[in-house]
């Protein structure tokens, strides 16, 4: 299997790559390909970058391939990693102009990749999520193309309740639909834990929750409300702001928060990714919460949405409907309209 890893100079990429090479997942015959843009530089970051991770790993030089361009992609899997990221102080312009950069670098690789008439597995790690897959679904068959996004939000979710209960990730299990971003739904109905029976996992859940519900907002409510609790103070007054909240708001919140305090996510999109990859590698199909362009098959839900898929190298397989509390399903429809606006927004037809 080739795995081609666009803009494997950047953050993301070189975590990922350094995951897949230090678990020895590249078997005989597989390649990873690394992939810059067309410029001058881009032959010397990549010579260098694959001189350091065979410094680093010992892997053979033939299972690192460099290319340039979108007309040297041919991967069986192509990883999207390239852009810009969400950096802090973006104001509403710049992270629009972010937004339009992305999109516009998308479409010259979704384009190039037809034109030669190639359907590789498309995973997506750029942003804004929802539009990336929704634009290279335009150009390749939709069920070929899926996002991380939600898969990162269900990792958060699992964090959450392990940081909260001080027992490992591996102990938890929890997954979040709908979109990477204020339309997510964390589904409590989801969650299970490690040596926990229903019922004390249920008293688990609720004292958690600290009382919240689901409501017509989704999660989207909460955020000016935090937000406008956290201004004006210190890093103590932030802080237990951010202690007291409800744990489904900290999921959603955290992120920003590390934002503002000037660290860049990279290592938790990685991690996304190579999940995924990793059994893809083994030949393994993968399952759990991805962003795929939905025509109904999750509770009626008819756009690009985060939901339980199987996918293989063939791409989707299936979309699991698996069973939410009523709670959940009400605010489907509102998570998927607000998807649906931001959508028109950043791709008009």
């Amino acid at each position: 299997m080739k795995v081609s890893v666009i803009e494997a100079g950047g953050n993301v990429a070189k975590s990922l790559v350094s995951m897949i090479l230090a678990q020895r997942l590249v078997a005989s015959g597989d390649v990873l390909q690394l992939v810059e843009e067309r410029e001058t530089r881009s032959f010397h970051v990549l010579e260098a970058l694959r001189s350091d991770l065979l410094d680093s790993v010992g892997v053979g030089a033939e299972h690192l391939e460099l290319a340039f361009g979108p007309e040297g992609v041919d991967g069986d899997v192509v990883v999207f990693t390239s852009g810009l990221a969400y950096t802090p102080g973006f104001k509403n312009m710049e992270r629009e102009a972010a937004c339009r950069y992305n999109l516009d670098l998308l479409l010259k690789y979704a384009r190039a990749l037809r034109a030669r008439k190639m359907e590789p597995l498309l995973i997506v790690a750029t942003e804004p999520i929802e539009a990336a897959v929704e634009l290279l679904s335009r150009y390749l068959p939709p069920y070929k193309v899926v996002g991380i996004g939600s898969l990162l939000d269900s990792l958060r979710f699992r964090k959450e309740i392990a940081l909260a209960l001080n027992i490992p990730r591996s102990h938890v299990h929890a997954m979040v639909v709908g979109e990477h971003g204020p339309c997510m739904i964390p589904l409590w109905s989801s969650v299970r834990i490690l040596g926990m029976g229903r019922e004390d996992t249920r008293e688990v859940i609720n004292k958690l929750r600290k009382g919240w519900q689901y409501r017509t907002g989704c999660l989207l409510e909460a955020w000016d409300d935090v937000v406008r609790k956290m201004e004006g103070r210190g890093l103590a007054g932030v802080s237990k702001v951010f202690n007291e909240l409800p744990l489904c708001v900290k999921l959603f919140i955290r992120p920003w928060l590390s934002d503002q305090l000037g660290v860049d996510s990279f290592f938790g999109p990685a991690g996304a990714v190579f999940r995924v990859l990793s059994a893809l590698l083994r030949g393994e199909p993968f399952f759990g919460s991805l962003q795929t362009r939905l025509r109904g098959e999750f509770y009626g839900v008819d756009t690009v949405f985060g939901a339980p898929v199987v996918l293989g190298i063939e791409g989707v397989l299936k979309v699991v409907e698996i069973p939410l509390w009523e709670e959940e399903r009400s605010v489907l429809e509102v998570a998927s309209q607000g998807i649906k606006g931001r959508l028109k927004e950043l791709l008009p037809e």
